[in-house]
C-alpha cells in the first residue's frame, strides 16, 4: 500500500461527494452516504466479477475524467464549482462531520474482533472476501452455516481494508463500519448554519451516542441490524425532504438506499417494505396537501415511474444475491428452518412458547434497553415505543407536521413498530426456538434491542431528522437570548440524546475497549488448540488467493462447536465444514458419502485413539492413510485421497 494509493481513493471519493452536492445543490453531508451507496454497488458488481481490486482503476478514471472536465470547462464554471466546494467546506455541517470521522478512525482502529456473531459470520466472511478479491466459488464461502447472508456492509469494510490499510486489519474494517453508519445520520446536520465550537463538538458527541439510546451491540461488533437501523432511518428521512431542487436526486437516493437495505442483511426486504409503504402514503399526502383538496387525481404512468422505479432497486440487488446464493449453493442455517417451518410439517411451534412469552413480556415491560445504569432515563422497549408516539404527537401539535402528515407518521410508527414487534416474538418460537438464551428475560431484552433497532432508530432518526428542518419556527417563537435562538434546535436534540443515551456503550466502543484488548486476543488464542493449531497448519499450503472447501473430521468424543467457529475464522479465506465422527467400526462407504455430501476439495482428519486406516486406507489413491495430513479429494465416480504437498 503506498501513499499515492490512498490519496487516489480519498481524492476520487472527495471528488464523486463534492460533484453530486454541486449538480444537485444539496450539502456534503446528504452527498456523502448516497456516494456510499453508489460505492456499495460498484463494489457489489466488481466482488461477483471476483474483481474487487479493480476499483483502483476506477478511482484513477474518476480522478483523471474530473481533471479533463473540470479543464475543459469555462473559466466562470470553474469558478463557481471551486466557490462551491468552499462554501460547502466551510459549512458547520461538513466540519462537525469530518472532525466525528477523523477521531472516530483513530480512536477505534486498534478494535479487534471479539463478538460471537463476528466471528461466526462478519469477520469470517470479511476476509474471505478480502483474500479473495470477491466472492467465493461454488460451495467456498467461508462461514457455509451462514453462506446467503448479504454482503453490503461488507463491501464498505473491504473498500476500508483495500484502501487505507493495504493488509487485513481488523480495526480499520471497524472504521469501515462506522463510518458507513454515521455517514447515514450526518444529513441531520444539514441546516447547522453557526460555526459554534462548543455546539458542533457537542452534536459531534451526540451522533456518536445516538444509536445508544436503544441498540448495544454495534459499539462492540459489525452489528447488521444498527447499520439496517440507520439505512432505514436515512431512507424515511429522504422520504419527507420533497423540497430538494431535483426529482433525480430525490428518486435516486431513495432508489440507491433500499438497494443497499436488503444488500446489508436478509430481513432488509421486510423493512424496504415498510419504507416503500412509507413512500406511497408521504407523497400521496404531500400531493392532496399541495392540491388543497382531499381526493387526487389517478397518476399517469410517467407520474408513477419514479416510484416504480425505488420499488424495483430492492428487488434487482436482493434478487441478484438469491440467483448468486442459488448459483454458488450458499444458504443459511436459519434460512432452511425458516423454509421447513413454512413448507412442511416438521416443525411447529416450540413447547416452550409459554416460557418464550413470559420473558418477551418481563423484557418488553420491564427491562431497560441499556445494559448499564442510564444517567437520566432508562426506556424500556415499551417506554420507547410509547416515547416515540408521544414525540410524533408533539410534533403534530407543534405543527412541525400538518394534520395529514402528522397522522401519517403516528399510525405508521404505531403500527409498523407493533408489527415488527409481533414478528421478533414469532421468531423467537418458530426459527430460535432452540436458543434457550432467550427463555430469560435477561436474554430476551438483548434480542429485542438488537433485532428492534430498524424500528426504534429508525424512527428516531425520522423524528431528529424532522425537527433539526423544521423545529426552527419553534424555537424562533420562544422568548430565548439570541445564543439559544440560533442553537436551540441542535441544543434540544443534545438534551434528549444526553437523557436517553447510554454513555457506558458509547465510551467503551470509542475509547474503554482497549483496557479489554490483550484479554481479548488472548481469550480468542484459547480457543486454538492442538489439534486447532495443526490443522491450520496444514491448510497454509493452500492458495490464499483461491475458494476451496475442507472437511475437516474432528473425533467424535467431545462437541467442540465453539472452537470450530474460531478456527473457521483463523483458516478463512478456506471454507471449512467440521465433522464430528467416531471412527471405531465406521464403514468406509459411509465416509465417503459424507465426504462427498461435504462439497470439499479437501480432507483432513485429526490425531485420534481410533484405527483412521480401517476406513480410510480404501479411499487412498495410494499409500496409507495418516492423520494430521491434508489429502486433495477427488470425485471420479468414487472418492480418492491424494496427499498433498
Amino acid at each position: 500500500m503506498t501513499v499515492l494509493t490512498i490519496l487516489i481513493h480519498l481524492c476520487a471519493a472527495f471528488i464523486c461527494v463534492a460533484c453530486l452536492a454541486y449538480c444537485f445543490r444539496v450539502t456534503l453531508v446528504e452527498a456523502a452516504p448516497v456516494f456510499l451507496c453508489a460505492l456499495v454497488c460498484v463494489l457489489y458488481l466488481l466482488a461477483m466479477l471476483r474483481h474487487l481490486s479493480w476499483i483502483d482503476w476506477i478511482a484513477l478514471a474518476v480522478a483523471a475524467v474530473f481533471a479533463v472536465w473540470i479543464a475543459g470547462r469555462p473559466r466562470e464554471a470553474r469558478s463557481a464549482f471551486a466557490r462551491d466546494c468552499a462554501k460547502n467546506m466551510t459549512r458547520a455541517s461538513f466540519i462537525t462531520a469530518v472532525l466525528l470521522l477523523a477521531a472516530v478512525a483513530v480512536l477505534t482502529s486498534a478494535k479487534v474482533v471479539t463478538w460471537w456473531d463476528d466471528i461466526n459470520f462478519w469477520a469470517t466472511d470479511l476476509k474471505s472476501l478480502y483474500f479473495l478479491d470477491g466472492f467465493a466459488g461454488k460451495y467456498g464461502n467461508a462461514a457455509p452455516e451462514f453462506g446467503d447472508y448479504p454482503p453490503g456492509a461488507q463491501l464498505i469494510k473491504w473498500w476500508f481494508l483495500h484502501s487505507f490499510a493495504g493488509a487485513f486489519s481488523e480495526g480499520c474494517a471497524f472504521v469501515g463500519y462506522y463510518v458507513m453508519n454515521l455517514s447515514f445520520l450526518f444529513p441531520l446536520l444539514r441546516r447547522m448554519k453557526e460555526r459554534n465550537a462548543a455546539v458542533m463538538f457537542l452534536m459531534a458527541a451526540a451522533l456518536w451516542l445516538f444509536p445508544s439510546i436503544a441498540e448495544v451491540y454495534g459499539y462492540s461488533g459489525f452489528c447488521a441490524d444498527l447499520t439496517m437501523a440507520c439505512i432505514y432511518g436515512g431512507f424515511l428521512l429522504a422520504v419527507t425532504d420533497t423540497e430538494t431542487p431535483s426529482a433525480l436526486f430525490y428518486y435516486g437516493r431513495l432508489a440507491l438506499y433500499l438497494a443497499v437495505l436488503v444488500l446489508v442483511k436478509s430481513v432488509g426486504f421486510v423493512w424496504a417494505f415498510f419504507g416503500l409503504l412509507f413512500l406511497l402514503l408521504y407523497r400521496l399526502c404531500d400531493k392532496r396537501e399541495a392540491e388543497g383538496r382531499t381526493e387526487g387525481a389517478p397518476a399517469d404512468i410517467r407520474r408513477r415511474l419514479p416510484g416504480l422505479f425505488v420499488a424495483a432497486a430492492p428487488l434487482v440487488s436482493g434478487g441478484s444475491w438469491l440467483v448468486f446464493c442459488f448459483l454458488m449453493r450458499r444458504v443459511t442455517r436459519t434460512t432452511t428452518t425458516a423454509v421447513k417451518y413454512m413448507t412442511t410439517d416438521e416443525y411447529g411451534i416450540s413447547g416452550y412458547a409459554g416460557e418464550f412469552a413470559r420473558a418477551f413480556a418481563e423484557a418488553f415491560l420491564r427491562l431497560p434497553l441499556h445494559k448499564e445504569r442510564g444517567v437520566a432515563i432508562d426506556l424500556t422497549p415499551l417506554g420507547l415505543y410509547l416515547g416515540i408516539c408521544l414525540i410524533v404527537a408533539l410534533f403534530w401539535k407543534l405543527r412541525i407536521l400538518s394534520d395529514r402528515t402528522g397522522r401519517l407518521v403516528l399510525w405508521f410508527s404505531v403500527i409498523s413498530g407493533a408489527l415488527f414487534y409481533g414478528v421478533i416474538f414469532v421468531a423467537h418460537v418458530t426459527i430460535f426456538a432452540t436458543e434457550t438464551q432467550y427463555l430469560e428475560a435477561s436474554g430476551m431484552i438483548s434480542s429485542i434491542e438488537r433485532y428492534g433497532a430498524p424500528f426504534t432508530l429508525g424512527t428516531l432518526i425520522l423524528l431528529a431528522g424532522l425537527w433539526a428542518e423544521r423545529g426552527e419556527r419553534v424555537v424562533a417563537a420562544g422568548r430565548l437570548p439570541v445564543f439559544f435562538k440560533k442553537n436551540g434546535v441542535w441544543l434540544a436534540l443534545i438534551l434528549f440524546v444526553a437523557l436517553t443515551a447510554g454513555y457506558r456503550t458509547g465510551y467503551d466502543g470509542l475509547i474503554g475497549y482497549r483496557d479489554r484488548t490483550e484479554e481479548n486476543l488472548a481469550e480468542r488464542a484459547s480457543m486454538i488448540g492442538e489439534d486447532e493449531t495443526a490443522f491450520l497448519d496444514a491448510v497454509r499450503v493452500l492458495d490464499a488467493g483461491k475458494s476451496a472447501r475442507v472437511c475437516y473430521i474432528r473425533r467424535g468424543d467431545a462437541p467442540r462447536w465453539v472452537n470450530n467457529s474460531y478456527t473457521a475464522y483463523e483458516a478463512a479465506p478456506v471454507s471449512v465444514v467440521f465433522k464430528s465422527v467416531n471412527l471405531d467400526g465406521v464403514p468406509t462407504d459411509w465416509i465417503a458419502e459424507e465426504i462427498r455430501a461435504s462439497h470439499a476439495a479437501y480432507l483432513y482428519v485429526e490425531e485420534t485413539d481410533a484405527d483412521a486406516g480401517a476406513v480410510f486406507d480404501a479411499l487412498m489413491r495410494e499409500g496409507r492413510f495418516s492423520c494430521g495430513v491434508l489429502y486433495a479429494v477427488t470425485d471420479d465416480g468414487g472418492i480418492k485421497l491424494t496427499p498433498v504437498s
